[in-house]
């Protein structure tokens, strides 16, 4: 562990501490007994936020009902290479007391200005739950993006796994569960999106349809919305009784909404097409 100014908390027993983890920066100790308890559940998070120095993207994975390392960790992986994004890829199943561990690092390692979570809301495993009750990483967290952190969700269900939306102000909720097209309303300076720069991206999708079967969300303001639902929408499937049903305007499979210097995002995609995949590593990377 490196020293620091004992001015914050240990992350074992909460005692002012001037220590912090030497590999990865995230968790402030008091000493050398909290270090040596702690490592058992920190160091599988050390390792793989250590293993890339240039990471700027934490990519938390593990969450979905398939577990870690699953097709759509690997499509937004490649996206974000394309992108130019560094990443290190973080399972949340491995150790404990994880939640209040990422939170910690999002605090602490200033290198980190993106963070992905897949699957949360996918109903998948308990440590979606642990994340929304944990109080310790919505505080983190929602600081961070206040600051300028671009916190990225791709999952479903969000308010019933400690409804986090809601800590940054949003009203969203799910509804809809179709295929169908959705309209880019981040195409020009003249579209509604709040986010002006998202066009003029390298490899932006700004598609006049982007099609892709998603868990919709509701509630979401019209400058929030990147890829809504048009009057004309209809569904797709290859169940003829599900095909070609009429889909209610203005619902998003994209949100992406601003937080004070930073950004909160969900996407609702469940199959990782490669224009989500793309959306999300130009979201992560920023301007």
């Amino acid at each position: 562990s490196t020293s620091s100014p004992a001015t914050k908390k240990c992350f074992n027993c909460s005692k002012l501490g001037n220590l912090r983890c030497s590999k990865c920066k995230g968790l402030c100790l008091c000493g050398r007994d909290c270090q040596v308890a702690t490592w058992k559940s920190h160091k599988h998070l050390c390792k793989a936020i250590s293993r890339n120095p240039n990471a700027t993207c934490l990519l938390l994975d593990g969450m979905g009902p398939l577990g870690p390392g699953e097709f759509y960790a690997q499509n937004v992986q490649k996206s974000l290479q394309y992108a130019g994004v560094e990443v290190a890829v973080v399972n949340v199943l491995k150790g404990s007391k994880v939640p209040e561990q990422v939170g910690s690092i999002l605090s602490e390692v200033e290198k980190f200005s993106s963070c992905i979570i897949l699957g949360w809301g996918s109903g998948g495993c308990d440590i979606e739950t642990e994340f929304g009750n944990s109080k310790i990483f919505r505080d983190k967290a929602v600081s961070w993006v206040n600051s300028g952190g671009r916190f990225i969700v791709q999952g479903e269900r969000p308010q019933g796994y400690g409804n986090w939306p809601e800590w940054f102000g949003k009203s969203w909720e799910s509804s809809d569960y179709f295929r169908t097209d959705y309209a880019c309303n981040g195409k020009s300076d003249n579209d509604i999106h709040w986010c002006k720069w998202y066009h003029k991206a390298k490899g932006a999708v700004t598609t006049t349809r982007y099609n892709a079967k998603t868990v919709m969300l509701s509630g979401v303001a019209p400058e929030d919305n990147l890829f809504s639902t048009s009057d004309d929408s209809r569904s797709y499937s290859l169940v003829p009784m599900m095909s070609g049903r009429d889909i209610e305007g203005g619902q998003s499979a994209v949100a992406v909404g601003k937080y004070g210097e930073g950004s909160v995002s969900y996407f609702g995609d469940v199959n990782a097409e490669d224009e989500t995949c793309d959306v999300m590593a130009i979201i992560a990377r920023g301007k």
